[in-house]
């Protein structure tokens, strides 16, 4: 019984929090400052949370080891679980959200309204990741889109504002397919049906047709790939905050998931003959996109094609005829969702500073001694060097995509090594000293100490997990 109450405060927590934060009192100095905290408080006390969750869940059985339904009306029952896939995912992202929120106090408008939709957004992230049943997969699935809008419209340029409407009615219509296919499915029995127990239902040869088109277009509208990509690319390198970057970063990975819960094995041949198709516009995208990172486009483009790849590869793997990697899956999200989020959040700082000093951003790393330290660590680790758990895991996928298609995994191979390529050749134009553009006067202020810790205590978390993967999990509890 108290896992159940611990898995609905995961849940409900950020929700509870971004009310909080919305009715914190201003500081004259720094009016957001109570703000900040308040949200900075909920997100670290829900990973805790999550690290207790962990400790009730089998590290070797692949079933939902949490089970928990509330009734919401006569008519409708909610049922949420966790195992070790959906706690990873969550916990990805609790920290991801965590580092995007340290990075706010560059934000000098709308600071409340940001931490309010961002914590929101986290609350229906959680309920989407754990919820069992087809019902409140859906309803999680629509309802995290509001909050992330407004995120991203507090965060775009005004003259922006047409690519949020694109992208608005671009998910919209996903999640209007996604509830087709609830209704099909819930026409044939009148209770709860589990994401698990889809695929035993006996449909009729029309309605399995839509059930699994429809649910494969929801679910892929999320995920960055030609020719439903340019909804995404159009917002994301315009973003203003890193926050909105990284809550964007999150959403492809949602439509990954909905695949490793509801995409069953056995759908109509009808579908599954057009695999192929699909697998060859994965591989065709990511190609375009790896190199498009030797344009000669901003940081942002390049780092925004850095994690479309990775989110390819992801989508890939997902698909192969087999389940057993999906927890490495799992695991390679967890770092990917840290190194992202990190590195999105120190290339924001240096390229704020250098605005600040009215200078160009190439060098500007010379100057910054903890960011360059930080920056050079998790290149290293994007860079599938062997520092944290990202490389290992990768190793395992990229080896079944192999396994399964020999060109397919060279192309693969050769997408992550342009990726690590171009962020290599980005961090030496930012800290090498020959090309700093700033006079020797100008003074650019480095990360301040509690971003600095908060960062490379991450960074510590994926250096034990390469030594240890999950090593804050105790068989007894915390």
């Amino acid at each position: 019984m108290a896992e159940n109450m611990l898995l609905l405060f995961v849940i409900f927590l950020p929700l509870l929090g971004g009310f909080f934060v919305l009715y914190a009192k201003d500081n004259e100095k720094q009016p957001a400052n109570n703000a900040v905290h308040t949200a900075l408080l909920t997100v670290f006390v829900n990973i805790l949370l999550i690290f207790g969750l962990f400790s009730f869940v089998g590290m070797e059985t692949t079933g939902k080891q949490l089970q928990y339904s509330c009734q919401f009306l006569s008519f409708i029952r909610f049922s949420f679980g966790a195992d070790m896939l959906t706690l990873l995912f969550t916990l990805g992202c609790q920290m991801a959200v965590l580092v995007g929120i340290l990075s706010l106090k560059y934000e000098k408008q709308n600071q409340k309204n940001i931490l309010f939709y961002a914590l929101l957004y986290l609350s229906f992230l959680n309920g989407y990741f754990f919820a069992l049943d087809i019902m409140s997969f859906f309803i999680f699935f629509t309802v995290q889109l509001y909050p992330l809008y407004m995120l991203i419209g507090l965060s775009l340029p005004q003259n922006r504002h047409q690519n949020l409407v694109r992208l608005c009615v671009h998910h919209f219509f996903g999640a209007a397919l996604l509830c087709a296919g609830c209704v099909f499915i819930l026409s044939l029995k009148q209770n709860d049906i589990l994401l698990s127990h889809i695929d035993k239902l006996h449909l009729s040869y029309s309605k399995s047709i839509m059930v699994w088109g429809g649910l494969f277009f929801a679910l892929i509208l999320r995920v960055p790939i030609w020719p439903f990509h340019h909804a995404l690319t159009s917002v994301w390198p315009a973003l203003k905050n890193p926050l909105s970057f990284i809550a964007l970063h999150i959403l492809p990975l949602t439509g990954i998931y909905g695949f490793m819960r509801c995409w069953p094995l056995n759908i109509p041949f009808e579908i599954s003959v057009l695999s192929p198709v699909f697998q060859t516009l994965c591989v065709i995208t990511m190609v375009f996109v790896a190199l498009g990172e030797y344009a000669n486009f901003g940081a942002k483009h390049k780092l925004s094609n850095y994690v479309f790849v990775y989110d390819l590869i992801y989508l890939l793997a997902v698909f192969l005829p087999t389940d057993i990697i999906w927890f490495n899956i799992a695991y390679s999200v967890f770092s990917f969702l840290l190194i992202a989020s990190c590195l999105v959040v120190i290339e924001f700082c240096v390229l704020q500073e250098s605005i600040k000093a009215n200078t160009n951003a190439r060098g500007g790393l010379c100057k910054m001694p903890r960011a360059l330290l930080l920056y050079s660590l998790f290149i290293l680790a994007a860079a599938q060097l062997p520092v944290s758990a990202f490389f290992s895991n990768n190793f395992v996928i990229v080896s079944k995509i192999f396994n399964y298609h020999l060109y397919m995994g060279i192309v693969v191979v050769l997408c992550m090594t342009l990726a690590a390529v171009s962020l290599l050749r980005g961090f030496y134009v930012l800290h090498d000293e020959n090309c700093a553009t700033a006079p020797s006067k100008v003074q650019i202020q480095d990360l301040d100490i509690s971003t600095f810790i908060m960062i490379m205590l991450f960074m510590a978390v994926l250096f034990i997990s390469l030594i240890k993967p999950l090593w804050f999990v105790f068989e007894k509890g915390l």
